[in-house]
């Protein structure tokens, strides 16, 4: 149940400043993980998960080395520094989670991310269709506060999903059931409203992989069926509403929106409370995991096609080349800024921080060693589909596999409330594994305390450097402040 804490106190709490996204938000949230790890250690005798997913916590530390190592040979060495300094959040959190989690703690920690993801998106849509109806610079009218970034309301929107429908196909407790798939056609309407194609490509991505790993997937698949029209007729009303649109007035208003959401909740959640999944079956079985490959690779064709559009090519197409002058350590963290505005195109698509695919802008920036370090990071979770047959592991491991799809179109790494929801669903799919529970050794102690320690000290080190240094990309586009071709350029859809 501690472990539960991490997504209901950061989630939230990164989610109201920008997702995370600016640096003043990594030196409480870093030393708060931080914190929360070295308080495990001290009070609990139960290294948690630690001896059984210690990789994942040594992963996280050596791609934060790797990162930190990159200013000695990077381009711009203090954005490697802002860079490393984000990377402490993600390493402090994995090592909170290690230390926390106990075993047969992934439904708490399950039902944690779920409620930390839907009270942000909750919030989110209350402030958007209730609140007043403003024009943003980079967002237009999508859903994108308060984080800042529409796509990043998608991706929390389709982890969200993946997991609601993950309880409601598995949980015990009907109210649970019932609450979880309530959430479905709101967290749909989000979704909707933030304009997020890559996004949904990634809810398909998911549900495939959940589906794929479920041995009993007609569970799932009930869950699907019966929350899907209420959640269809919400999307199509919010689609068809304009609310999100470009127009001076919406054709249906917010506060009917909230009505017709909440109508479909209830709907959703009877529809849960009286399914009943069809008897197992060989046949049905097959037809279930076609079914789920067949989205897998229709979903994979989509974000391929996707990806191919502008300004994305673009931004591809100068990683790339950012990688082939440095193919060896790569240009240092951070660095696809200071490429993009000298060799890309900032003064037709802008300015841009970020090559929008985590893989290729950590090849280009810290080689193929970072690319190596960051995949088996994130590989790590991985492991838990030995424990497949378990409840929730099958969501969990669905969840982040959204996650990791999304990385790949757009800046996730860069807004932390997204990472740490994804590590937090990571962590809830290893939670379910057999572990040695056995106190640790007084060496063994003394290094994860210091480990914590040093993290969250670090992290609040960083408080005195909390600027952007956008005055190193001297050939911002002209006519635009560094500040707007520099940090401001995140924000590109």
């Amino acid at each position: 149940m501690r472990a539960a804490l991490v997504p209901l106190a950061l989630v939230p709490a990164l989610g109201a400043v920008q997702g995370g996204f600016d640096p003043d938000s990594w030196v409480w949230s870093g030393a708060l993980a931080g914190w929360a790890a070295a308080m495990a250690v001290v009070i609990a005798r139960s290294p948690g998960m630690l001896r059984s997913t210690w990789t994942w916590a040594i992963a996280a530390g050596a791609l934060l080395v790797w990162t930190v190592l990159s200013a000695i040979w990077s381009a711009r060495p203090s954005q490697s520094v802002l860079e490393a300094r984000r990377m402490i959040v993600y390493a402090a959190v994995v090592l909170a989670l290690s230390l926390l989690a106990r075993r047969g703690g992934t439904r708490a920690l399950t039902l944690g991310t779920h409620a930390a993801i839907v009270g942000l998106l909750l919030y989110a849509l209350l402030r958007y269709l209730l609140g007043h109806r403003t024009y943003s610079e980079f967002e237009g009218f999508l859903l994108s506060d308060p984080i800042g970034y529409a796509n990043g309301i998608g991706i929390l929107a389709a982890l969200g999903l993946v997991l609601a429908l993950g309880i409601a196909a598995a949980d015990d407790v009907r109210a649970v059931r019932v609450s979880a798939g309530a959430t479905v056609p709101v967290l749909a309407l989000a979704l909707e409203l933030s304009g997020s194609t890559a996004s949904w490509l990634a809810l398909a991505a998911g549900l495939a992989a959940a589906a794929l790993l479920d041995p009993a997937p007609l569970r799932l698949v009930t869950a699907i069926a019966v929350t899907a029209p209420p959640a269809a007729v919400l999307v199509w009303l919010g689609h068809h509403s304009d609310y999100s649109a470009v127009v001076a007035t919406p054709r249906v208003p917010g506060y009917a929106l909230v009505a017709a959401a909440a109508g479909a909740a209830a709907a959703a959640g009877a529809a849960v409370a009286i399914a009943r999944p069809p008897a197992p079956s060989r046949r049905t079985r097959r037809i279930v995991l076609v079914a789920a490959v067949c989205l897998a690779l229709a979903g994979g064709a989509a974000a391929v096609r996707n990806g191919s559009t502008q300004p994305r090519t673009s931004y591809w197409h100068v990683a790339w080349r950012e990688y082939r002058a440095h193919p060896a350590l790569g240009s240092g963290a951070g660095t696809f800024g200071y490429y993009w505005a000298r060799i890309g195109r900032p003064g037709e698509l802008g300015g841009a921080l970020d090559a929008h695919s985590l893989y290729l802008e950590t090849l280009a920036e810290l080689g193929p060693v970072g690319l190596l370090l960051l995949v088996t990071f994130l590989l790590v979770p991985f492991r838990a589909v030995a424990s497949r047959t378990l409840p929730f592991v099958p969501a969990a491991l669905g969840a982040y596999s959204a996650f990791l799809v999304h990385a790949a179109l757009d800046w996730d790494w860069e807004l932390p409330v997204v990472v740490v929801a994804a590590l937090c669903c990571g962590g809830a799919a290893l939670a379910a594994g057999e572990h040695d529970e056995r106190p640790l050794g007084r060496a063994a102690r003394a290094a994860a305390f210091a480990a914590a320690v040093a993290l969250a000290a670090c992290a609040i080190a960083g408080a005195k450097s909390n600027a952007f240094p956008s005055a190193e990309t001297p050939e911002a586009p002209s006519g635009a402040s560094g500040a707007t071709a520099s940090v401001g350029a995140g924000y590109l859809p």
